[in-house]
């Protein structure tokens, strides 16, 4: 009977972290900026989750679980390739010809360059909090930093990030405004 058991557990958490899946490839995409990486980083990933699933005391924290997990991916990739990782720039080539896509495509585009140009720490930060929706003290868990480090790279990143867009100059996205998002 426990094998049973075991084996509807291990089902259900494969269906979880199938549904994070997209989630998971956004956040290492934009840290690496590279689609194969971060599909190996997020299949890394998903193996140690389902590996280490009996270590998950608490499902409410699975989130902040396999998003540490991913982070250490990262870590560990870095570690083996070295910091000087050449990023290549990706262009989106399934652009609509309507006008409003394009425009869409044109501010994607320049957040994401903006983000490409950010320091990695505060490039993780950013995405974590920004992107992945993540609060300060589960940041601070996941990447292991000081929670009033992980608020000083997110002011840090958020103010670069705001002067970029601003440079940019265009009357096309000047009505735009960096909200925060918590």
């Amino acid at each position: 009977m426990k094998v049973v058991r075991d084996l509807v557990a291990a089902f259900s958490m494969k269906s979880e972290f199938a549904a994070r899946r997209n989630k998971l490839y956004r956040i290492a995409y934009s840290w690496c900026h590279d689609p194969a990486l971060a599909d190996d980083l997020v299949q890394e990933t998903i193996y140690k989750a389902l590996k280490n699933a009996s270590r998950l005391r608490d499902v409410k924290t699975m989130d902040s679980w396999l998003y540490r997990i991913l982070y250490n991916c990262w870590q560990d990739y870095l570690r083996v390739k070295g910091r000087n990782v050449e990023f290549v720039e990706m262009h989106d080539e399934d652009q609509s010809g309507q006008a409003d896509n394009y425009q869409q495509s044109q501010i994607v585009k320049r957040v994401r360059s903006s983000v490409e140009k950010l320091p990695l720490p505060l490039r993780e930060v950013v995405t974590l909090a920004d992107f992945a929706g993540f609060s300060y003290a589960q940041i601070a868990e996941i990447t292991e930093v000081p929670i009033g480090t992980v608020m000083s790279r997110l002011f840090r990143a958020r103010k670069s990030l705001k002067e970029q867009l601003l440079e940019f100059g265009s009357e096309d996205i000047s009505e735009f405004k960096l909200r925060r998002i918590k």
